[in-house]
């Protein structure tokens, strides 16, 4: 039975080569689009499934009362007082990424990216499989670990263990000794690490660039992540009032600062809220691409339903004589229902080439690694599997169903034509893929809307003609490349900063109200030197910027700080709280990008140790003023290779998440165009077929080619205006919901909409318009004869 059922289905498949071609096509474009989608999903939900025993590894958040942030530094003390007075911590360790680590290989320093500074007990917290010493690997100072890749790298095809690596780390070279490698972690984990060396490379880091030395003992120094592994069926909310016991015998009954643990499980998606430069997962982007598989599946589907409904009056006479013959309802269910399946399963290897070639320009957009991961195997063949045969059952099924209750009389007695049910259906159907089209369309236009607002709104500062060079380690020697820079003809102005515009780190500091010493708002800071705000073109309101004899008690605030602190007339005052005095307000601009609002700022004067200069030049000189930066920088830090990133492409970097989903959305429209194309021109061409004799008959009776054109135009035209109609409310909600994610947006225009329909139509009409030119030019004679 189920070989019949097979072989009538192929043979069907086969005869109507146009039906088969186009749901092929399709099918394997919806399914490789959704197949990419799905394992960008799967990698995202499974980020941190490596570690075993998830469970059970925690980091320690800090809440600060004063200015309301939680983030991830912690005192480097912390972790020793956990391990000896926390029973339930099996493991503990503090860990700091220390910055501008390099390694020499081949008379050049290479930068590692990931070095961690941390204790032995790192490999038992996150069982990461080592290869040499095991226990206290990291005890001795200039103990260094690699990771395989590493290890491949500085010693190709030799066994690295009691080699030694000159690293330059602190500004200084030091020479360190391979103890051990670790299995590489995978890319879809929070914690990530190329070398692993000894937390006081981190300590003196501290030491180097803050001039604490007591990072080591002090409770008020922070920049540490501790991790820790606690015992099994640890009780948690106990383990929390031991940390409020703790905080109240640290900081005193004044204690503004509220530790808390946060499972590894928890770490990616559940992070939203946290100031932390580790990845953090969207679930909102997780439901945004999981809809537009199901939405692009959804049109391939409809397409089958809709082009079945179309043959289905060519096929009647063979259910007819089947029915005769004794085939039953549900036995020709079943084979409709196979025909269904076999053309999804034949469509499926095709899908996964075509996801195949489509994977690297996904990992683009996507801005990650698709990895196929071997633990997730069994998850990405269960999920295309399965989705492969849902599409087959549902697109089958209504057919199925339509057909195999046809009255075997009726059809043999030819009395089974094309009626309205089926053409309202047909009708309903197409509606739908275009309201799915509509929808994608009309949100591409506003994405790109938005991108293009935060490319282009004015921030308050120069966004154009300006060079951003990342000093890194080379701080130190900032004031004499900006002196040297300062210069040359083309440059207008040159300056330095913490960070570069727009910030993407939070610096909120608590400062007391001058009049309410009771009373604390949090307020930003932002560290430049003298220059910085001329070369960026921030705005100064009153009073004037810092002056090369200004001292480290000379502020800057905005507007929005001088109205939170309440001053009035504020040049000249002076702020006890910061030990300093107010020379000038500059106009508020964005700090951070559009998706935060602009908040108090304090800028204060920092000649030294710039992290990011900014180079704004006049207009049309970029080519002659990159070779004069390339040549000053070479004499200041001859041998360093220089980084540098102009504000536009810097901006876009800001927004990549904006633009590459507005390149995903639109794509998605260009699928459901091609798939809906596909159905219409198919199902055309059907419609014209099965009414040549009505075509005939109306020409005879007069009507002109002309008319018959437009009369089918029509029909396309109501099609595509309710489509448009009904897809103007869910895009209006999905967008603004969006939109919310930003304190300065966009608006939703009226243009979209009005786009939309027109590339709508446009598409719709000249699909179906070349069949209709064909059916009218049909010589009536041989259209009656038809049949």
């Amino acid at each position: 039975m189920i070989k019949n059922y097979l072989i009538s289905a192929l043979r069907f498949l086969k005869r109507n080569k146009l039906f088969t071609g186009i749901n092929i096509m399709g099918l394997s474009l919806a399914l490789a689009a959704s197949f990419i989608i799905l394992l960008y999903v799967i990698n995202e939900l499974s980020y941190n499934t490596y570690f075993k025993n998830r469970t059970q590894i925690f980091r320690v958040l800090n809440y600060n009362e004063d200015v309301k942030v939680t983030d991830e530094s912690t005192p480097y003390v912390l972790s020793k007082h956990l391990k000896d007075g926390f029973p339930q911590v099996k493991y503990v360790t503090p860990i700091r990424n220390v910055r501008e680590f390099s390694l020499k290989l081949n008379e050049e320093f290479i930068p590692v990216k990931n070095a961690i500074g941390s204790n032995s007990e790192i490999f038992k917290i996150f069982n990461l499989s080592l290869i040499g010493q095991q226990e206290d690997i990291l005890e001795e100072p200039n103990s260094i670990v690699l990771s395989q890749d590493q290890a491949q790298k500085f010693f190709p095809d030799e066994n690295p263990i009691g080699e030694k690596l000159i690293a330059h780390a602190n500004n200084r070279e030091v020479v360190f000794e391979v103890k051990g490698v670790f299995k590489n972690i995978p890319d879809n984990t929070t914690f990530q690490a190329d070398c692993f060396i000894n937390s006081k490379w981190g300590l003196e880091q501290i030491n180097y660039r803050t001039e604490d030395k007591n990072a080591e003992t002090s409770w008020n120094s922070y920049g540490w992540h501790t991790w820790l592994f606690l015992n099994k069926n640890s009780d948690i909310t106990s383990l929390n009032e031991q940390f409020r016991a703790l905080e109240k015998t640290v900081y005193g009954e004044e204690d503004k600062y509220d530790f808390s643990l946060q499972n590894l499980s928890d770490v990616y998606f559940g992070s939203q809220h946290i100031n932390s430069g580790l990845p953090k997962g969207n679930l909102k982007n997780i439901r945004i691409f999981s809809a537009i598989a199901i939405l692009v599946v959804i049109i391939a589907a409809l397409n089958y339903i809709i082009l079945s409904t179309a043959v289905s009056t060519s096929r009647s006479k063979e259910i007819g004589i089947r029915k005769t013959n004794g085939a039953s309802t549900q036995s020709i269910r079943k084979q409709l229902m196979a025909e269904s399946l076999i053309l999804s399963i034949l469509v499926l290897p095709i899908a996964l080439f075509l996801a195949w070639l489509g994977k690297p320009y996904a990992e683009e957009l996507f801005q990650a690694k698709l990895l196929i991961i071997k633990s997730n195997i069994a998850i990405y063949v269960t999920v295309y599997i399965v989705l492969t045969v849902l599409i087959g059952l549902v697109s089958g099924l209504y057919t199925s169903s339509f057909l195999a209750k046809l009255n075997v009389i009726s059809i043999l007695n030819k009395s089974v034509q094309p009626g309205n049910r089926k053409s309202h259906i047909r009708f309903a159907l197409i509606v739908a893929q275009l309201i799915i089209f509509c929808f994608f369309v009309s949100s591409t236009l506003i994405v790109q809307s938005q991108y293009k607002y935060a490319l282009n709104k004015n921030p308050g500062y120069h966004n154009r003609d300006i060079l951003f060079i990342n000093m890194g380690e080379n701080s130190e020697k900032s004031k004499v490349f900006i002196n040297g820079i300062n210069d040359f003809p083309n440059v207008i102005s040159a300056g330095g900063a913490i960070d570069a515009l727009p910030m993407t780190s939070f610096w909120p500091y608590p400062m007391e109200l001058p009049g309410d010493k009771s009373k604390k708002i949090p307020i930003e800071l932002l560290a430049v030197d003298y220059s910085f705000i001329e070369a960026m073109g921030i705005h100064v309101l009153e009073g004037r910027s810092f002056t090369p004899g200004d001292d480290e008690n000379s502020y800057i605030l905005n507007e929005k700080a001088v109205k939170a602190l309440e001053l009035t007339d504020p040049v000249g005052k002076r702020i006890d709280v910061v030990d300093g005095t107010v020379i000038g307000v500059v106009e508020n601009f964005n700090l951070h990008s559009l998706h935060s609002d602009i908040p108090p700022l304090l800028i204060v004067a920092s000649d030294n140790f710039a992290q990011v200069v900014a180079i704004r030049y006049k207009a049309g000189t970029l080519g002659n003023v990159l070779s004069t930066i390339k040549s000053e920088w070479e004499r200041v830090l001859p041998g360093q290779p220089l980084d540098y990133k102009a504000i536009d492409d810097f901006l876009k970097e800001v927004y990549s998440e904006e633009k590459n989903l507005s390149v995903i959305v639109s794509l998605s429209a260009f699928f459901a165009l091609m798939i809906a194309s596909f159905g219409l021109f198919g199902l055309t061409l059907f419609i014209m077929k099965s009414q040549t004799k009505e075509i005939g008959i109306k020409k005879v009776c007069g009507s002109s080619g002309k008319g018959i054109i437009m009369s089918f135009l029509s029909k396309n035209f109501i099609m595509v205006t309710i489509a448009m109609i009904l897809s103007i409310p869910p895009t209006i909600i999905v967008m603004n919901q969006w939109l919310s994610n930003f304190s300065f947006r966009t608006d939703i225009k009226w243009w979209v909409f009005a786009l939309t329909y027109m590339i709508a139509t446009i598409v719709v009409l000249i699909t179906v318009f070349y069949h209709s030119f064909r059916a009218s030019r049909t010589n009536p004679v041989e259209a009656l004869r038809y049949e």
